[in-house]
């Protein structure tokens, strides 16, 4: 099993980085654009909404809707009244629609079924309501809550027959007291005005009726049809808040890899830089540096080599650490005759410092341990053995802290920043329905926030980096890598010569050249003097994959699973 190079995990890291970067700028610019067009869907521009109350209490009411379709298809306008008298006539007209009209029960549709209409319309609907003014009060529900598009404003008008007093207004939802403007315009009557309602909202209007008059007075007609108001290009929002975020993203994913390149180690590599300045290089660019060489690190074990390398502590690192020990002599590696993928563990000796405490727990008085099944305590101690290889990878100095520090605070930073500036796009789509100008601003600003926000949030890990001692460690252990990688029979035959085979072997293993190593092992004569740790070197790849399946538990399964859709009942709804 081969381990990730760091040097290609940040190359994979960064097309990952670079593609969702990509997509997040898509999605900034797709979204404030649909906000824009949305918020250009379905709403009623004005509601001019009148009463003329007769003597015996009911009111021919005259409803003038410039209702505003946006970009929807829709045959027309739907109108819910309680209390309709379906025995008086129920008119409608439209200078510019269909205006077909059906009524049932105490629904009223306008409109032709096979006709649709889309933009700004206006229709005319009057009908007869009984009991508006039941004994001496006048209560009508100019506006009731059951719409379910927005309205940018109401004006009622109510006329009766009678002096009307006490004048009063509520607005809101379904049993909201909150008051609204109401006058009495002349005597009999009424005048209300509400700059706007959200779906679910209505208008009640009532007063006292007083001494009569000698007929209702006249009411002003309905104003012009409402305007469109003029706003800003939602393409053209849209994309400048995509193209914003694309190059805020761009700018700050370099900068971040700029001020995330490696400190170059004091010695072994000339690298340039300005007086008082730590000189820094990529990581790519440290790794050319490097050369093959059969040298051991001496202050790394194999186990902490390949964690240097990587970055991150693997299932490779942990097969190395177990190999070291078998080199050791606390362990040895027994294969199974019957399968040769099959590694049985054997405990020779206590082992020295931690390895007893992790042995220990990996063996609990027993002396031999087949890798070929989940065990719990060897599971409990391989993850014991990560925790430590992690806890060096915090301690060991090879890593800076403070760079760690920065990394964490600017994801933290930019990804609230991503988010706040994701809000602010949403934001100027929702101004360029009515705005001009401002909305491009805003989307600029928040599409530049969110790209910038995003790039730290994802690409924040740059700034992890090595001390100059790790970086000149990092290169050792490299230029060993390079040296596995490509290393002649000779060099197999050099390690079984000088004893140190078994070393090599679990260095191959960490760096995740173990492959190659066992091809090389293989070629060497059974006879030779390598011992037991020319078959550690034949069964390192197996070791890897024997240690994952005595360390992961079976799953299990509780029962079936459910999907959407896949049960009995369910459906939808919509509109008509």
């Amino acid at each position: 099993m081969e381990t990730p190079r760091r040097t290609d995990r940040v190359r994979r890291r960064r097309r990952i980085d670079g593609i969702a970067l990509l997509v997040v700028a898509v999605l900034v610019g797709v979204l404030t654009g649909l906000i824009a067009l949305a918020g250009g869907g379905e709403r009623v521009r004005q509601l001019w909404v009148a009463a003329t109350v007769a003597d015996d209490g009911s009111a021919r009411i005259t409803e003038v809707i410039d209702y505003d379709f946006g970009g929807e298809d829709r045959r027309g306008v739907l109108r819910r009244v309680p209390g309709l008298d379906a025995s008086a006539s129920v008119e409608a007209s439209s200078p510019d629609a269909p205006a077909d009209i059906t009524v049932a029960d105490e629904e009223i549709r306008i409109g032709d079924p096979d006709r649709t209409v889309t933009g700004l319309h206006r229709y005319v609907l009057t009908y007869t309501l009984a009991d508006v003014v039941s004994g001496d009060e006048l209560a009508w529900d100019a506006v009731g809550p059951g719409w379910e598009v927005p309205i940018d404003e109401v004006v009622v008008q109510v006329s009766a027959p009678a002096r009307l007093t006490d004048g009063r207004c509520a607005t809101g939802e379904a049993d909201s007291t909150e008051p609204c403007d109401v006058e009495g315009a002349a005597p009999g009557r009424l005048a209300a005005r509400v700059d706007s309602l959200e779906p679910g909202e209505g208008v009640t209007v009532g007063a006292a009726t007083g001494a009569p008059l000698d007929g209702a007075p006249p009411l002003p007609g309905p104003p012009a049809l409402a305007p469109v108001p003029e706003g800003t290009s939602a393409l053209l929002t849209g994309a400048l808040a995509g193209a914003a975020a694309l190059l805020a993203a761009a700018l700050a994913w370099v900068w971040i890899r700029r001020a995330g390149r490696e400190r170059v180690p004091t010695v072994g590599i000339p690298v340039r830089s300005a007086p008082g300045e730590q000189a820094r290089i990529d990581l790519a660019e440290l790794a050319d540096s490097a050369t093959p060489s059969p040298t051991l690190p001496a202050a790394l074990s194999p186990a902490q080599g390949g964690v240097l390398l990587a970055g991150s502590v693997t299932a490779a690192h942990k097969a190395a650490w177990l190999i070291d020990q078998a080199v050791a002599g606390a362990v040895d590696l027994e294969p199974s005759e019957e399968d040769r993928e099959k590694v049985t563990l054997v405990r020779r000796q206590p082992g020295e410092g931690a390895a007893r405490r992790l042995l220990d727990m990996m063996f609990r008085e027993r002396e031999r341990l087949p890798l070929d099944s989940y065990d719990e305590d060897f599971g409990k101690a391989w993850a014991a053995l990560g925790e430590e290889l992690g806890s060096w990878q915090q301690d060991s100095g090879l890593w800076d802290p403070a760079a760690d520090r920065r990394t964490t605070w600017i994801r933290i930073v930019g990804g609230l920043a991503g988010v706040v500036g994701f809000g602010l796009a949403l934001l100027a789509g929702y101004l360029a329905i009515a705005q001009v100008g401002v909305p491009l601003v805003v989307a600029a600003g928040a599409g530049a926030l969110t790209g910038a926000g995003a790039a730290a949030a994802l690409a924040g890990w740059e700034l992890r980096v090595l001390t100059p001692d790790g970086a000149a460690a990092w290169v050792q252990v490299e230029s060993l890598r390079r040296f596995l990688a490509g290393s002649p029979q000779p060099a197999v035959d050099e390690a079984v010569g000088s004893g140190s085979l078994g070393r090599y072997t679990a260095w191959a293993v960490a760096l995740g050249e173990a492959e190659r190593w066992t091809q090389l092992a293989s070629r060497v004569p059974a006879a030779s003097s390598g011992g037991r740790h020319l078959t550690y070197a034949a069964y390192a790849p197996a070791l890897v994959a024997s240690c994952g399946a005595a360390s992961t538990a079976p799953s299990s399964s509780t029962g079936g699973t459910t999907s959407v859709g896949a049960g009995a009942g369910g459906g939808g709804g919509g509109s008509w």
